[in-house]
């Protein structure tokens, strides 16, 4: 599903839960984002494999292949490291939150999870304004030696 709208940023909602994705999808692009939804990990890759996106929203429990592994691929390829991935999961473990964020998850958020909340972190990574000394990891504007050095002050 791709809504087109003015556009303030391109998002790729990765959610296997059709509703859930649905209504991120939907709360985004009234929030003049332009929005790409896939259902599973592998139909996720080949999308994000052929178009840019400013930021991923990712499932970690998808079918196909999960989000952790997804999250490497994105983070891993020259072409897409430097986009923004949100993982927003039921897994809320402290080693799962630790695992997302060494292969370069930008922010971890787990369900039950705020519509609202989720518009900002995008809003937040998008305009580079971060929130805190932990914003932002990963992010565009930081080079390699910045992003290790705040993700060791962050943990």
């Amino acid at each position: 599903m791709e809504v087109n709208t003015e556009g303030k940023g391109r998002i790729m909602v990765i959610e296997d839960d059709v509703n859930l994705n649905k209504l991120i999808a939907y709360n985004l692009s009234k929030n003049g984002y332009l929005v790409d939804s896939a259902y599973d990990g592998i139909s996720a890759k080949e999308k994000i494999s052929q178009q840019m996106f400013d930021v991923v929203v990712l499932d970690i429990m998808l079918p196909g292949m999960d989000g952790f592994r997804l999250c490497e691929v994105i983070k891993g390829a020259p072409k897409t490291r430097e986009t923004f991935v949100v993982v927003l999961t039921a897994r809320a473990e402290p080693l799962d939150k630790i695992y997302g964020n060494m292969l370069g998850a930008d922010r971890y958020l787990t369900k039950p999870f705020s519509v609202a909340g989720l518009i900002n972190i995008i809003q937040e990574l998008i305009e580079g304004r971060g929130n805190g000394a932990c914003a932002g990891i990963g992010g565009q504007r930081d080079n390699i030696q910045e992003k290790h050095k705040r993700k060791q002050e962050c943990f």
